[in-house]
């Protein structure tokens, strides 16, 4: 292309919103060179920088913010505009699912906390027999519902929602010993911010069932392990369980197809998330210090869970614990007053929350002074003070590989898969009760919500 049609080509890029000028990248290598060297790209509103983490805590009403101090400065979690609306009033602040910046709540309501937009879905046309309101409390349709987001290419978000078991299978016993699950068609409700309504859609499945409703119904454990989806290069990861095991549904949203993948070694308790380089597992091996980390490698055409490291925390937690009393980081808990302060204030500029994040100082490194180094040995034991500690993994880091654990009377630490090191963040306000739900949070500033008020 010749200088005079580059002039012409820069001149259009320039009118372009950052989203549409992020696809214009895809077009060609031409188009990609163009924006690059003009640095035509608005890259400052799209969340690329892990800043927070988002919570709830059993028995408290509103999402708790714990970030870099100039996160807390300029962005809250409190989403006091939404008890306005007497249709969300006390349940407005429970979380269900965050993608790229975006949180889906309570009563089904997306919400970007950095530009304080927020977007009511229509009612779920679910197939639970009870009331709307009452399907909190119902095993099927709580914590099922999945939010779907990529502010890199459309600024539409879908949210799934996907049922668990049939409810007219769970009264008869002899059907659930042998119907398969997942069925051979699975049909899900999926919002789409285009439509503006619920629709059914049918995956079918590529490949075998893992074993039957039975497999499902006799499984005790916690529903905390199937809060947390991920969503990479246009497949929603959704985890689910059985009693010989768990195993997540890989739902490729393009064609309408799914499959569904054995977790590694029949894991009982686990976390599911997306990192640097796609989907990521961490197991919990005692119940206290000792956790894996797993891979799901799709780079040669087979899908395979690839084995990362094995960690010990109890260094850590000894000397986080005993040295510095859970004290003080360079991460820290947002007090109510400036959560308040910031509600009342005008929104920020993105230009001045970037200026005041990189004056911080925050960088994800495990070579500070703090970062302590972890022996991976499998035969090592916790000691048995750990035995009065919960511990739990808080999610991961998006685009470094990295772990976050927690402890309510230790803090919360960064764990680094490539250097096995460990580095105190700061230590969580607990309020005497443990956490429901968390999620890493990147900001992100694009400002066109679809349906946002």
């Amino acid at each position: 292309m010749d200088m005079e049609h580059t002039d012409v080509l820069v001149d259009i890029l320039r009118h372009l919103p950052p989203r549409s000028l992020a696809i214009s990248r895809c077009v060609c290598s031409t188009w990609r060179a163009t924006v690059d060297h003009h640095r035509l790209l608005r890259v400052d509103l799209l969340p690329l920088s892990l800043d927070a983490i988002i919570y709830d805590k059993v028995e408290i009403d509103a999402p708790i913010l714990f970030s870099r101090r100039s996160t807390s400065r300029y962005i809250t979690s409190r989403l006091d505009y939404l008890e306005e609306d007497p249709a969300y009033g006390e349940y407005a602040g429970e979380m269900k699912d965050h993608c790229n910046g975006l949180i889906l709540i309570q009563n089904d309501v997306v919400v970007n906390p950095a530009t304080r937009q927020w977007a009511p879905l229509p009612p779920l046309p679910c197939a639970c027999p009870r009331p709307r309101m009452a399907t909190t409390s119902c095993g099927r349709c709580h914590n099922n519902r999945y939010l779907v987001y990529d502010p890199t290419m459309s600024p539409h978000y879908q949210v799934f929602f996907i049922p668990r078991v049939p409810g007219d299978i769970l009264a008869d016993s002899d059907t659930a010993c042998t119907t398969e699950w997942p069925p051979s068609q699975y049909v899900m409700h999926v919002f789409s911010s285009r439509t503006k309504c619920w629709k059914q859609r049918s995956f079918a499945r590529d490949g075998d069932a893992p074993g039957t409703i039975q497999d499902v119904l006799s499984c005790r454990n916690s529903d905390m392990d199937l809060y947390y989806a991920a969503y990479w290069h246009g497949s929603l990861y959704v985890p689910c369980r059985q009693t010989q095991g768990g195993f997540i549904l890989r739902i490729n949203l393009s064609d309408d197809k799914y499959e569904a993948i054995k977790l590694p070694r029949g894991c009982r308790q686990f976390r599911l998330g997306k990192s640097k380089k796609g989907v990521y597992c961490v197991l919990y091996i005692d119940g206290r210090c000792k956790f894996q980390v797993w891979f799901l490698d799709e780079s040669c055409g087979l899908i395979v869970w690839v084995f990362k490291t094995e960690i010990n925390l109890e260094p850590a937690w000894r000397r986080y614990c005993w040295s510095y009393g859970g004290g003080r980081g360079p991460w820290i808990l947002q007090t109510s007053e400036e959560a308040e302060l910031l509600l009342k204030s005008d929104l920020t500029l993105v230009q001045e929350y970037n200026q005041a994040v990189e004056k911080d100082g925050f960088e994800w490194h495990s070579d500070d002074e703090n970062a302590v180094g972890i022996v991976t040995d499998g035969s090592e034991k916790c000691n048995s003070y750990f035995d009065t500690l919960v511990l739990g993994c808080l999610g991961f880091h998006p685009y470094k590989e990295i772990v976050l654990f927690h402890e309510d009377d230790c803090g919360t630490v960064a764990y680094h898969l490539n250097s096995s090191k460990v580095r105190y963040l700061g230590r969580m306000e607990h309020h005497h009760s443990e956490i429901e739900i968390s999620f890493p949070y990147a900001p992100c500033w694009m400002r066109d919500l679809p349906g946002g008020n």
